[in-house]
């Protein structure tokens, strides 16, 4: 089936976006990869998550786990050769736009951060994957930063991936962008957030741009993240400071963590 407008814009910008980096052999230290190589091949071997390691100066994968022993029909030469591109074409049809949708602002956002904080970060989202039976199955997936290069380019990303008993399958997409170190969410606030509800004043976009404000991003930056005008952006602004009665971002953004929104 031949792809949408829509999912092949998806694609090209999905595809730009990991591009967007100027990555150089020379800024690469290898031992690094051959220091965590090992320790994959033993977390590897432990019943329960598979992991992936992605290199995004050869846009290929540095690591692809032996088994993903809840996916069957698992061809790990085939992935290695292809790359993601072999696990999306096992999505369900539904949650594979959602999933390049994540990814590319994900990795907007953690460009955008400075570069001694984009390993801060951890994107969680689940989705619908086929075996080989044709039976969908819910899996977890979570990336990190775990290496970048001498000049603070993104270099290795890890991914653990784990199958989630009992998902629904019929359920969409959740997924969120959260700091390492505070649990705050930066991207995707859930609908559903309790602190969101208790709030009662500011939405969820709301509350996923001033997280953005918070950790220092520029209107312009935070349009590019969330594929917004920065018109938009600017209007939510206002609207947050109208309903936190607040004079300013710094102070909007001390109300949402006082509040615990942040």
């Amino acid at each position: 089936m031949d792809p949408t407008p829509e999912l092949s814009r998806l694609y090209a910008e999905y595809r730009g976006t990991l591009s967007l980096q100027r990555l150089r052999a020379e800024d690469r230290d290898e031992a690094r990869l051959a220091y965590h190589l090992p320790f994959l091949e033993r977390l590897d071997a432990v019943d329960g998550s598979s992991v992936v390691l992605y290199d995004m100066y050869r846009q290929k994968y540095a690591f692809l786990t032996g088994s993903f022993r809840f996916l069957l029909g698992y061809e790990r030469m085939e992935a290695i050769s292809q790359g993601p591109d072999y696990f999306f074409r096992q999505m369900h049809p539904e949650d594979l736009p959602v999933v390049l949708d994540t990814v590319i602002r994900t990795m907007r956002f953690l460009y955008a951060q400075p570069a001694a904080q984009r390993s801060r970060y951890k994107l969680s989202f689940d989705f619908r994957m086929r075996g080989s039976d044709g039976v969908y199955l819910r899996l977890l997936q979570q990336l990190v930063v775990l290496e970048q290069d001498a000049r603070g380019n993104i270099w290795l990303v890890l991914a653990v991936n784990d199958r989630l008993p009992g998902g629904a399958t019929n359920a969409p997409v959740s997924r969120s962008v959260r700091g390492l170190q505070d649990g705050k969410y930066y991207l995707f606030v859930p609908e559903e957030n309790p602190n969101t509800r208790s709030a009662g004043k500011l939405t969820p976009r709301e509350i996923e741009i001033l997280g953005l404000v918070a950790v220092g991003m520029a209107s312009r930056q935070i349009a590019d993240t969330l594929f917004i005008s920065v018109a938009t952006v600017n209007n939510h602004r206002q609207r947050i400071l109208e309903k936190t009665r607040t004079r300013n971002s710094a102070e909007a953004v001390r109300y949402a963590a006082e509040a615990g929104l942040l």
